[in-house]
Order: C-alpha cells, then sequence, then structure tokens
C-alpha cells in the first residue's frame, strides 16, 4: 500500500484508569504458565523521576497477575553456582535414595520400634513385624525346582548344549511351558559341520526325581534322542510315547509301572530308531497261566558251570499258541515282538465305573482259547460305537482354557464322579489325550479295557555274542520273564474289543 491509515484515538477512562472502554477482562489461561517466569521491576520510589542517586530497583518474578519478589543477589549467585555445577553421568541409579516405609525393607532397628509400637497404639492388631514380612517376602523369592529346571533348559538353549540334565532336581511336576522351548532348538555348527545339516540331537535326563505325570510337548519333541524317566513316581505312561520315531535310548526302570501302554510297539517298527529299552525294575502286572502240574525240561547244548538242565517257563509253550493281526510297519530286525496273551475284557460305564471283567491285581489270569468277548446285557438297546452324552460334554471341556476351574463351578450337590472325570479330563489333556486302540478315534473315558502280554526283546542274531560265554546265546528264565510286557489297550465303546484268539497248529 502507499500510505498507512492512521487508527483512531482512543480516550482515557477515569473508572477503569486505562484506554479501554469496558471493565477489565480477566486473562484466560489457555495454555499452563511457562516454567521460567518473566521478572519485572518496579518504581515505588516517589524520588524515582529523579535518579539522582543510584540505586537498586526492587524486582518481582512472575505473571502480572501473580508477582512475587525476586530474591537478593545473594540467593541468585548461589543459584548460578549450582546451575555450573558439573553434570552426573549418564548411569543407573540402583539405589536412588528414596525412602519407601511401606515395601519394609529399608527400615532400621529404631524405626522397626516406632511401626510396631504405632500398630499397638491405634489397635491394628493385625500388623505383622517388619522383620517377619522380610522373612515372608525372602521364602517368596525363592526360586521352585521347576524354575530351575526352566533356567537350565534357557541356559542350554543359549549355548546350543543338545544334553539337558535335569537329573535330582526334586521336580514334582513338568509344565507344558516349561518344556516348549526345546522345539526351537538350535546345533551350534563346529568347524567341521558348516555344510551339513544342523539336526539337533536332544539328550533329556529327568531321572531321581518325584515325577507323576509328564507333559504333552515332551512327546513333541521329534529331535528327541535319549530320554531317561528312570527312578521317579509314574504310575502310568502316557500313549503318546510312541510319537518319539528317532528316540535311541528309553529308561522307564525303578518307577511304579504296573504296564505300559499299546503305542509303545511303534518304538520297534523299521520306522523308529529305538535301539536301548530298559524297562526293569517295575511293578508290572504278572500273567497267571492255568497249572498242569508239569515240569518241561529243556536239554541246552552246552555244558557249562553247575549243569545244562533247565525248567522251561510257561510262555515259552504259550509264545506260538496265538496268533493276532496288526497293523501297521513291520518291526524292526533288532527287535522281537511276539504276542503271548491276554486277559477278559473290562466293560465300563459311561462314567468310568467298571460293569463286567475282572479287577486288575499284581497276577492276572489269562483269557481262555474259546473266549468270546461278550459285552454286558443291556435292556433292549443296540450296541453301538457312539458316544455317550457325557463324552461329548468332556470332548468339549477339554477344548476350553477354563478345564481346570471347571470343577470349582460345580452346584455342591453335583455328584462326586464328575469331580472326579473331570480331574481325570484335565490329565489327560496335558499328558496328550487318548486314541481306541481299535478304531483310532479320541476319547476320554474309555469303554473297554484289557492286558496283553507281549514278548519284547533283542534278536539274538543280531546281538553281539560272547566268545568266552556261548551259554548267553541262549535265554534264561529271568530273561524269559523281563521279556514278558504287559501292555493296556483302550477302547471308546463296548464293540472296540479284540479278536477271538486262534490257536496256531504246530
Amino acid at each position: 500500500m502507499s500510505e498507512d491509515f492512521p487508527l483512531p484515538r482512543l480516550a482515557w477512562n477515569p473508572a477503569t484508569e486505562s484506554f479501554s472502554k469496558g471493565a477489565p477482562r480477566k486473562r484466560v489461561r489457555s495454555s499452563p504458565p511457562v516454567s521460567s517466569d518473566p521478572i519485572f521491576s518496579g518504581d515505588e520510589d516517589p524520588s524515582a523521576d529523579n535518579y539522582t542517586q543510584e540505586r537498586r530497583k526492587r524486582k518481582y518474578r512472575g505473571p502480572w497477575y501473580r508477582q512475587r519478589p525476586e530474591p537478593d543477589s545473594g540467593s541468585q549467585e548461589l543459584n548460578e553456582l549450582d546451575h555450573h555445577k558439573k553434570k552426573r553421568p549418564f548411569e543407573r541409579q540402583f539405589d536412588s535414595g528414596v525412602f519407601m516405609g511401606s515395601d519394609g525393607t529399608d527400615m532400621g532397628e529404631g524405626m522397626e520400634e516406632i511401626e510396631i509400637s504405632f500398630g499397638n497404639g491405634i489397635g491394628n492388631t493385625s500388623a505383622l513385624p517388619v522383620r517377619q514380612s522380610r522373612e515372608g517376602q525372602a521364602e517368596k523369592e525363592a526360586p521352585s525346582p521347576e524354575e530351575l529346571a526352566r533356567a537350565q533348559i534357557e541356559l542350554c538353549l543359549e549355548e546350543g548344549n543338545e544334553s539337558i540334565d535335569l537329573s535330582s532336581r526334586s521336580l514334582t511336576s513338568l509344565s507344558n511351558a516349561t518344556i516348549r522351548p526345546l522345539n526351537a532348538f538350535t546345533r551350534v555348527p563346529t568347524s567341521s559341520e558348516a555344510f551339513f545339516p544342523l539336526q539337533p540331537k536332544l539328550k533329556l535326563f529327568l531321572s531321581s526325581n518325584s515325577l507323576t505325570t509328564l507333559p504333552a510337548e515332551l512327546f513333541n519333541l521329534e529331535r528327541l534322542t535319549v530320554l531317561s524317566l528312570r527312578d521317579n513316581e509314574i504310575h502310568e505312561l502316557p500313549p503318546s510315547i510312541g510319537k518319539l520315531q528317532r528316540l535311541r535310548e528309553l529308561n522307564l526302570s525303578q518307577n511304579g509301572l504296573r504296564y505300559l501302554p499299546y503305542e509303545i510297539l511303534d518304538l520297534l517298527t523299521e520306522t523308529s530308531d529305538l535301539s536301548s529299552l530298559s524297562l526293569h525294575p517295575n511293578m508290572f502286572h504278572e500273567a497267571q497261566f492255568p497249572d498242569n502240574g508239569e515240569m518241561v525240561v529243556e536239554e541246552l547244548p552246552y555244558k557249562i558251570g553247575l549243569g545244562n538242565r533247565t525248567p522251561k517257563h510257561p510262555f515259552k509253550d504259550a509264545a506260538v499258541a496265538y496268533i493276532i493281526h496288526r497293523s501297521g510297519p513291520e518291526w524292526h530286525p533288532r527287535w522281537k515282538a511276539k504276542f503271548q496273551a491276554r486277559t477278559d475284557i473290562r466293560y465300563l460305564d459311561i462314567t468310568g465305573k467298571l460293569v463286567k471283567g475282572p479287577i486288575f491285581t499284581h497276577s492276572i489270569p489269562v483269557a481262555d482259547l474259546d473266549d468270546t468277548p461278550q459285552p454286558p446285557t443291556s435292556c433292549g438297546v443296540e450296541i453301538s460305537r457312539s458316544p455317550s452324552l457325557i463324552e461329548v460334554a468332556l470332548n468339549a471341556c477339554s477344548r476350553t482354557p477354563q478345564l481346570p476351574f471347571l470343577s470349582d463351578l460345580l452346584p455342591k450337590d453335583s455328584p462326586e464322579y464328575l469331580h472326579t472325570i473331570l480331574a481325570d479330563t484335565v490329565i489327560k489333556k496335558e499328558s496328550g489325550g487318548s486314541k481306541c486302540t481299535i478304531c483310532k478315534r479320541n476319547f476320554v473315558l474309555p469303554r473297554t479295557e484289557w492286558i496283553e502280554w507281549w514278548e519284547i526283546a533283542k534278536n539274538l542274531d543280531e546281538a553281539i555274542h560272547s566268545a568266552v560265554s556261548p551259554l548267553r546265546q541262549r535265554e534264561n528264565d529271568r530273561d524269559i520273564l523281563e521279556s514278558m510286557v504287559p501292555l493296556i489297550r483302550r477302547g471308546c465303546s463296548w464293540r472296540c474289543v479284540p479278536e477271538k484268539l486262534v490257536k496256531l497248529d504246530v
């Protein structure tokens, strides 16, 4: 613009003592005040107009609506000195020096006495002494055996150590979260293995503990080659043991096992790598054969020691008595697996209660050759393979993460067996579940079960013979007894039963 227009002049308002037309407006704070307040000076002295002598003006700090006198120059110099102090190095302060009496960790003896006396003075008798709270906190900070085992597993993962030794750790249980990180194990390559696939060969040692159950994640370790469960308190092995096809050594001795799962036979096939199996000592069920009152004596071709005559065990004759059909891969050449005998069928109702069949004691009678499985008589209801409503409900419950808490949600007047079967469902889910050995269907509560004795031993042709004692090439009574292993089989319905036993003509 070529020229500026002048602004209109405002008249002086004596009422407001300003040039404004109305009352003074209050200042609206749209934002919080700045950290450094402005400083103003005042001219209250009447002689300020003359400036005849040197004087110091009075200073104020703060905004115009909230002013306060500025400190004198001495204090200002001190503030400047503090401002120019050396900067603190950037490091983590583990002890901030702030007193926090709520946690009770930084109190002295005097403060403890004051707090205790103050608590008694106000009538607070429930307050515990600080020393006792400190002791309780120390007890809580002590790591549990499973936490120590988890730390050991993490250390092996970091170092690439394939041998995980958790023996003698006082373990009573292992969760799936503890074992799951082993699925991501990676070997540390050496100079000679730089151009080869790094497939780990895990070795897990859990001996000399107090384990009663095993987690399902343990049987998902595809690269597990050695598993030692010796000297524990395991009473039943999960059927998922058959999934460990790369297992080379398995030690189950010194436990409370009375039978093994039928799926353990999958480790003896030609698709498995198992070469060492330790099962004894254990409290296995023994087969009770009919006593014919005759003792058969077998002649040995070698005359070593005290003689060459030894009695034959009843299993020796029963080994060729039956024929059984089993689906799946062929047996590995290093193993000999042969069916020997079985018990009568145990029939269970929909709640798992025994309806018909033998009671499993230490010695169980074997079934007759002419035995044909006959289910209990039902009231005109045709027997089918359809699951019961309780079985369907338990399958639905096993899929929810709230399964461990469902028992607490039941009414107080609910039957006791509901709490029992829910507890069994929790254990079975954590161990990997079960499948019917006849139709391969998943189930929670079995409807049939029976025990089969199988001869499991290494082939003498594959074993290395001793030149010093050729008698070791022959089987003795102890080898025959230990080779007879009881295997539990379970079905999902009353129609899931084994075939009739057939005697071979020899």
